[in-house]
């Protein structure tokens, strides 16, 4: 993915992608033998499944290429770079959401409330949300320090805050969906990243 995003985007957002990934890295690794303990941690050491890991990435590949094809047909270029930013910071805002919310006990079910059991999917905290945001906003803040136009202050909210809003969609869906065995996880992934990037895009088309 990082070869593609390069080719196809440029050195920005290869950085985008690889502070996302080594910030995840980290989210992964954080309280990692309590988690071991709880039985809730990511495979045997914190890896993610290969289909896990393409479903994550192909809204961004999909972005860059995109982007790639803008500059043999210039009047269809979009805000692509800040898509792009955008698919990775709902990731990220989920990765550490999962990541450092089970530490919390304190677990309710997005879709009512109700206390739960920690590493369900759908389960919210109040530490793993203050997570999700940290999650959204590195990618978020990267993006506005890479962005060519520079620093706006406009767009890294957007960036972070469909971020944020992603990390609940994909929450819904997991409760909804993925609980009833309707979705995998990777695919409960892919759509929050995609439904944010379609919320995205008329806003970016009318207001930046």
């Amino acid at each position: 993915m990082g070869l593609i995003v390069a080719f196809f985007g440029s050195i920005q957002w290869l950085i985008v992608l690889l502070v996302f990934a080594i910030s995840s890295h980290f989210a992964t690794k954080a309280y990692f033998d309590t988690k071991k303990k709880q039985h809730v941690q990511e495979g045997l050491a914190g890896e993610r499944r290969v289909s896990n890991v393409f479903y994550a990435a192909v809204i961004g590949i999909a972005i860059a290429s995109l982007n790639l094809a803008s500059v043999f047909a210039h009047p269809i270029y979009f805000h692509y770079f800040e898509l792009f930013s955008i698919s990775l910071a709902v990731v990220s805002s989920d990765t550490f959401a999962s990541e450092i919310g089970q530490i919390d006990k304190k677990v309710y079910m997005i879709t009512n409330l109700k206390r739960t059991t920690p590493g369900i999917n759908g389960g919210i905290s109040l530490t793993g949300e203050a997570a999700a945001l940290l999650g959204a906003f590195i990618v978020a803040i990267t993006y506005g320090v890479l962005n060519s136009s520079g620093l706006n202050l406009i767009s890294i909210l957007l960036v972070g805050g469909l971020g944020f809003l992603g990390c609940q969609i994909d929450s819904i869906l997991g409760a909804t969906l993925e609980n009833r065995n309707k979705m995998s996880k990777g695919q409960v992934n892919f759509s929050a990243s995609l439904i944010s990037v379609l919320i995205a895009i008329p806003i970016l088309f009318f207001l930046l």
